[in-house]
């Protein structure tokens, strides 16, 4: 029986729900400047967000783990008796970080798959969590996959950010869109299409008129289904109570799950943005 150890990458947020200890966490770095933090151990969620609230020139970037310290990763769990090593990264659309684990895993004696969850946030974690709970039971890497590629291409996710400025100058939007943006007060409705890349869905004046677009795609793709909902945000407590409310006043016998958005995803989407998603459970 192969002895598997689950990886998953930060800007999965999986810091911020309980969880196996032993999945072990690959920390992307936030930047400010000269000033360098691991994500969530360095630097929480409320921290990061009040300190670009607070400052909001001081735009933060982000890099993923080194590449050394994910072979040492890999080296200390070969050392523990582990035989493969399962990666969930977030999209490779997003970051370099899935091309950099398959370049690490040339450097190791332990099994490395890296797997792209074309997403990020609690979609990512929920992959994590299913594969650690399949690696419990015995099962092996070839046999978790299946599993979280339904989860990968099963979920979907809307969001809407209060401020384009993020977007715009961690290169998420062109600098032209960013001002015709802020010019407008457009506060686009966006997604992350099945590729894994962050589009526009619609242009929206306002940043209720946003959150009622997000809700009502929502309820359109889900009220026939049976789905595991969640809420993403950034520091946004006020919204993500508003949205759990109107989602159980549709659909009261659904559960929400609400967590933060990391300070490494923050960094692209600001303070205030929200994304509320859904997992369709398989039958």
């Amino acid at each position: 029986m192969s002895k598997v150890a689950v990886l998953v990458c930060s800007n999965s947020g999986l810091d911020y729900l309980e969880y196996p200890k032993d999945i072990t966490i690959l920390r992307s770095v936030i930047h400010f400047g000269d000033e360098t933090y691991d994500d969530y151990v360095g630097m929480d969620a409320k921290t990061f967000y009040k300190r670009i609230t607070d400052h909001p020139d001081d735009i933060p970037k982000t890099s993923y783990v080194p590449i050394g310290k994910m072979i040492e990763y890999f080296e200390t769990l070969e050392n523990q008796g582990y035989d493969e090593a399962l990666v969930i990264t977030i999209s490779s659309n997003l970051s370099g970080l899935f091309e950099a684990v398959k370049q690490a895993a040339k450097e190791v004696k332990i099994k490395v798959t890296a797997f792209d969850s074309t997403t990020l946030a609690y979609p990512e974690t929920y992959m994590a969590l299913e594969a650690h709970r399949l690696a419990e039971e015995g099962k092996s890497v070839a046999e978790i996959l299946p599993v979280i590629e339904y989860i990968r291409d099963h979920q979907h996710m809307y969001f809407a950010v209060d401020t384009l400025l993020y977007l715009v100058k961690n290169g998420r939007l062109s600098k032209l869109q960013g001002t015709l943006g802020t010019m407008l007060q457009l506060k686009p409705m966006l997604t992350i299409s099945t590729e894994g890349k962050v589009e526009t869905v619609e242009k929206i004046r306002t940043t209720k008129k946003a959150h009622q677009r997000v809700l009502e795609k929502y309820i359109e793709e889900t009220k026939d289904k049976q789905v595991i909902t969640f809420i993403s945000h950034a520091h946004a407590d006020g919204y993500a109570k508003w949205f759990k409310d109107e989602v159980k006043k549709v659909f009261p016998e659904r559960d929400v799950v609400i967590t933060y958005l990391t300070p490494v995803v923050g960094a692209h989407t600001g303070p205030k943005a929200l994304g509320l998603g859904y997992i369709e459970i398989k039958a």
